[in-house]
């Protein structure tokens, strides 16, 4: 006698009562939640948009500090080479000029390396404009913002210049001393000259005539040993080393 097989019961799904039940706890969820939702969306999509609006601010005033310097270098190389002219008045005429354009961008970007580039340039009109005190200052404001740069030879000796033609000694030989300190090749020997031509200007002759025959031993066959035997021989110096 031949039987049916009865099959197993599948396991049974929800039923719709289960599935209208759980459909209402997820809008009530929802919408006990849609305030939060709404609000961190928002907040997220305006995060965005300050990100992306920064990013396009930064490069728009980036591209707008690298076409001001570049306007103010133009008319300083355009202008630079003409000085000394025969005419002192147009020359302070022409330096204020690219004092100007130089401050403007200083001031316009002074958080940017553009602007403290500028800043750099503004020292050395500054300087060829015999305003010595306000270049020093300028300079030392800009080593407060960016060490580095005026840690290079234009920034730390146009800061030694500065401070020599103030007659403020014993500064400059500082700068110039830790420059010298720093690089090597011909500069150095410029450098003790300069610091040679401190000492010997403010009473220290000593110091003076023994960087001038140090310079004459390091560079004997050279415009910088020829320089320190003509100072040698000033101080009243000559002795074998000398000759």
């Amino acid at each position: 006698m031949s039987y049916i097989k009865r099959r197993k019961a599948g396991k049974q799904g929800p039923t719709p009562q289960e599935i209208i039940a759980d459909q209402k706890t997820l809008a009530n969820w929802l919408t006990e939640r849609v305030n939060t939702i709404v609000y961190t969306a928002g907040a997220a999509l305006f995060i965005l948009i300050m990100v992306l609006g920064i990013m396009w601010m930064r490069s728009e005033r980036e591209e707008a500090a690298n076409k001001a310097l570049s306007m103010a270098l133009v008319l300083y190389q355009n202008t630079i080479y003409q000085i000394p002219s025969e005419d002192p008045e147009l020359d302070k005429m022409n330096l204020g000029q690219l004092l100007e354009g130089f401050d403007e961008v200083a001031f316009g970007y002074a958080d940017m390396a553009q602007g403290q580039s500028a800043s750099l340039y503004k020292a050395s009109v500054l300087y060829k404009l015999g305003r010595y005190t306000e270049a020093a200052t300028a300079v030392e404001e800009l080593r407060t913002r960016n060490p580095d740069l005026v840690s290079e030879v234009n920034g730390s000796y146009l800061l030694a210049s500065s401070y020599e033609a103030m007659e403020e000694y014993n500064q400059a030989i500082g700068v110039y001393s830790q420059l010298r300190d720093r690089i090597s090749g011909d500069m150095k020997a410029v450098l003790a000259i300069d610091i040679a031509r401190c000492q010997e200007i403010s009473g220290n002759k000593e110091a003076a005539v023994n960087l001038y025959r140090e310079i004459l031993s390091e560079y004997p066959d050279s415009v910088f040993g020829l320089r320190a035997v003509k100072k040698l021989a000033t101080l009243g110096v000559i002795d074998k080393e000398t000759l």
